[in-house]
């Protein structure tokens, strides 16, 4: 038992001398800081936190109202932009019709003009040269600006022998009919 008991106090006393060893120094003060200084720090931070809260609800306030109003304005321009296009197409479409119903027009009334020179029918052949003339003045072709010039001029030849030359008149007016139909394949 001696032994254990020595054992005991043995440890004990290493336990005492590593207590002893341990402690802790807490003799100095800490510094004290200026309160005055802590609390402007304080106020400061708080400040610059309420400033950026600010700057967040004023910034969101103006942001999302404009972003809806962008977003429909996109939405509202995806829906346009097909429709534009698809007007773009249909106007390009209704000009080629447009100036090939034209051409049909002036077709229709040469075919008059040579049943009319053929008959030998003054008055109508005076009435079916207004509506080629007029139909002439109205041409547009986009395609080829030039012809409705030329057509007119041809055509002035065909009213230039109506008066003295009737079989001349018809073969002039069969080439200008042949030239209204070159033109009208080529609009097609």
């Amino acid at each position: 038992m001696n032994t254990e008991e020595t054992s005991k106090n043995a440890s004990a006393g290493s336990l005492n001398k590593k207590n002893e060893s341990v402690k802790p120094v807490i003799d100095k003060k800490p510094e004290q800081k200026n309160p005055f200084f802590q609390a402007t720090i304080k106020k400061i931070g708080f400040a610059f936190l309420f400033l950026l809260i600010g700057a967040l609800a004023v910034g969101l306030s103006l942001y999302l109202p404009t972003e809806s109003t962008l977003k429909k304005a996109q939405a509202e321009l995806d829906r346009l932009i097909p429709m534009e296009t698809e007007y773009i197409s249909l106007k390009a479409d209704y000009q080629a019709a447009n100036t090939q119903a034209s051409v049909y027009k002036i077709l229709s009334n040469t075919t008059l003009l040579q049943i009319a020179l053929v008959d030998n029918k003054t008055s109508r052949v005076n009435q079916t040269v207004r509506y080629v003339e007029e139909g002439l003045d109205n041409l547009i072709v986009p395609e080829f600006p030039d012809h409705p010039a030329a057509l007119s001029s041809q055509f002035s030849k065909v009213k230039s022998y109506i008066a003295s030359d009737r079989l001349k008149a018809i073969n002039e007016l069969q080439d200008f009919h042949n030239d209204l139909l070159l033109l009208i394949d080529n609009l097609e």
